[in-house]
């Protein structure tokens, strides 16, 4: 057989190889788009604690029953993250039937005012959701004039990083039994225990090292007379003081 005469066979079989690898590819995909082995049966939700798992998984769009590869993550992904708490979110498929929706939280560390609301805020001044005054290692951040603002939207007002910079610097024991952060007009931040003891700052300087201090003088102190303390002064760090109620 010549060259002439051998090529219109080697088509034919490049055809049929190509029909054949066509075929082959498209009864996969049937398969895997139609076997109820790879419908949804499970949506896991991880990394969440202020969310519960069905809020997360409701807001996903995410339904079970649906089958895996049809499930559209992208979408999930940028309903998931409309929530005022979550700050990052990532989806997978885990063949034949689970979806994991992982999400990282927005931690609340202080409360404020914002439309004659309480509401919380994270480190970085986002509105998380209303709040409550008075909840635990939740302080008041107080003497900042801020901008009307939404859920998930940044609040702004002159002072407000200050305030969350104390926040975040001083010891979580100190944080945890404050009710007030106030920041003065001149910047001078004051501490407000939650049995009203007075705490002077002054600057939002060494603040890791004044809290610390402060720390240690409250529990000093209370361990003698609790009721005496009026304020603690630690503006120059080198020489705290300590006034009593007359």
């Amino acid at each position: 057989m010549d060259a002439a005469s051998s090529r219109p066979v080697k088509k034919k079989a490049i055809f049929w190889q190509s029909f054949f690898f066509v075929f082959v590819v498209l009864l996969a995909a049937y398969v895997l788009l139609q076997s109820p082995l790879f419908l949804i049966k499970n949506i896991e939700v991880r990394g969440n604690s202020l969310l519960t798992a069905n809020e997360i998984a409701r807001i996903s769009g995410i339904v079970t029953d649906v089958n895996i590869f049809k499930a559209d993550l992208q979408n999930g992904v940028d309903r998931v993250k409309t929530l005022p708490l979550v700050k990052d979110v990532d989806m997978v498929r885990k063949y034949p039937g689970t979806i994991i929706i992982k999400v990282q939280e927005r931690i609340p560390v202080a409360l404020m005012v914002v439309d004659s609301n309480f509401v919380e805020l994270d480190q970085n001044g986002h509105y998380l959701r209303q709040g409550k005054a008075g909840t635990a290692g939740l302080p008041v951040i107080t003497g900042v004039p801020v901008q009307s603002a939404s859920p998930g939207r940044l609040v702004e007002g002159k002072g407000l990083d200050i305030a969350l910079e104390v926040v975040e610097s001083i010891p979580a024991e100190l944080c945890n039994i404050l009710s007030e952060v106030h920041v003065a007009g001149d910047g001078c931040i004051t501490l407000y225990t939650l049995d009203g003891v007075e705490c002077r700052l002054g600057l939002p300087q060494e603040l890791d090292s004044k809290g610390s201090y402060i720390l240690q003088v409250l529990e000093n102190l209370r361990s003698q007379n609790a009721q005496t303390i009026e304020y603690v002064d630690f503006s120059i760090i080198s020489s705290p003081v300590v006034k009593y109620n007359n």
